[in-house]
């Protein structure tokens, strides 16, 4: 998937030089500054992700599944972009793993400035009312609806870049996608049905939806969790709780990440 026309990648470029300079902080990870040496994107700024410390024992199960994620968005970002007008296409980020001297581990990847989030995991959508928020969440929704209802992908964050002489060459850019799943397939930002279920139960559909045709979504979705437009994870060890099937209640976390209503504030799991 790195040769797709819907990719962001690395290019050529394998060595980064990661700075102190912090750029933004999420629930679970810090995102430094970096720059690329060598190859097609030397001298280009990186985004370099890594963990926080107490998050840390989420990296490998993260990272197994983060380019299986990429390769899936991307996947269905080139069917996206095979109907829709040229100045609506997707282009998909797909980093590379490094390690610092001291051994931490960061996803490098090409940085996306005037960064944006125009939807999370779990069920919230941006309510700016701009055309862009309006395309990103039919996108979620055309992916449901391709995939035939075996997963969505959402928390869709980036910027759409505007060439204001050739409209024809701007384009969304987006990083660090989610995906749910009915399989939960997707490693721990993937909420399952419950996740694919709140999107829907937010979402209206707008201009962008049922192209070529009605697009499927379920009957009578339900909003399993708070609004939030943080991201949230949960490990391999409570899938179950993400199943249609099982009541567990969820309230805002730390950050606005969801977590299970029963869990203890003083709680460090994950």
């Amino acid at each position: 998937m790195s040769n797709s026309s819907a990719a962001r990648t690395n290019l050529t470029s394998s060595n980064v030089k990661i700075s102190s300079r912090q750029l933004g902080e999420g629930t679970f990870r810090i995102c430094l500054e970096g720059t690329y040496i060598g190859g097609n994107r030397n001298g280009q700024e990186a985004a370099c992700k890594r963990f926080k410390p107490r998050f840390r024992s989420m990296e490998m199960e993260f990272f197994a599944s983060d380019f299986q994620v990429a390769d899936c968005v991307i996947h269905y970002a080139e069917k996206w972009n095979d109907f829709a007008e040229a100045d609506e296409e997707i282009l998909v980020t797909k980093g590379h793993l490094i390690s610092s001297n001291s051994g931490l581990k960061y996803l490098a990847e090409p940085l996306i400035r005037d960064y944006k989030k125009f939807t999370s995991n779990s069920g919230w959508v941006d309510d700016d009312g701009t055309w862009m928020t309006d395309a990103m969440e039919a996108f979620s929704h055309y992916t449901y609806h391709a995939s035939r209802g075996r997963l969505l992908v959402c928390d869709l964050q980036g910027r759409y870049k505007e060439n204001r002489y050739q409209k024809s060459k701007s384009r969304f850019e987006l990083t660090d996608p989610a995906i749910c799943s009915i399989a939960r397939s997707y490693g721990p930002t993937d909420l399952s049905e419950k996740g694919i279920e709140s999107f829907f139960a937010n979402h209206k559909c707008n201009g962008f939806c049922n192209k070529g045709g009605k697009w499927r979504r379920p009957s009578y979705p339900t909003m399993w969790f708070p609004k939030s437009s943080a991201t949230s994870m949960f490990s391999s060890s409570v899938s179950h709780k993400l199943q249609l099937s099982n009541r567990t209640q969820f309230r805002l976390g730390r950050m606005g990440a969801i977590e299970e209503q029963s869990d203890s504030s003083d709680d460090d799991s994950w």
